[in-house]
């Protein structure tokens, strides 16, 4: 088991006393244990893995460096986490692409259907009307229909958790 310390303010470790204690190194046992830290508190963080950040770390897959769980970072970058424990100050960089990704059917790879998602709407309904013609109107009505709910995530995940949420 790793044992990331000198998680406290003032960096220094005298002992093994500890107001905190975060099981797991992922990325949300990195990010509580910088907020509890931040306040004070003398914190440590326990993972059973030789390397820390969870799902968000790369790891080496099929010849090359992959993020092992990138749908995180999506909802990630809609907290304000980043700003508040300064992260670009530490390196983290997001690039942004378009298309932001390639899709493909569950099909195998060989029928060739695959279409791109672009941060833009009318541009993934266009790259789904290449490929799956009768598909892009449901698509675009899909898109519509869960906006609501996505915006009600993201809200939820920029507030503090309280009680009641």
């Amino acid at each position: 088991m790793t044992a990331i310390q000198n998680m406290s303010r003032s960096g220094t470790r005298t002992g093994d006393d500890y107001d905190a204690i975060v099981i797991g190194g992922g990325h949300n046992g990195l990010v509580t244990a910088a907020y509890l830290a931040r306040a004070g508190l003398r914190t440590v963080v326990l993972e059973a893995r030789a390397d820390v950040g969870g799902t968000a770390a790369s790891e080496r897959f099929a010849g090359a460096t992959v993020n092992i769980c990138s749908c995180d970072h999506l909802t990630f970058r809609t907290t304000p986490v980043m700003a508040e424990l300064d992260l670009a100050a530490h390196g983290l960089r997001y690039i942004d692409l378009d298309p932001a990704q390639h899709n493909m059917t569950w099909s195998t790879a060989a029928d060739g259907i695959a279409w791109s998602h672009h941060h833009d709407l009318d541009e993934t309904v266009a790259s789904i009307a290449e490929v799956l013609p009768g598909q892009a109107d449901a698509y675009r009505r899909y898109a519509r229909a869960a906006m609501p709910a996505i915006r009600m995530i993201f809200e939820a995940a920029a507030e503090p958790p309280s009680v009641r949420g």
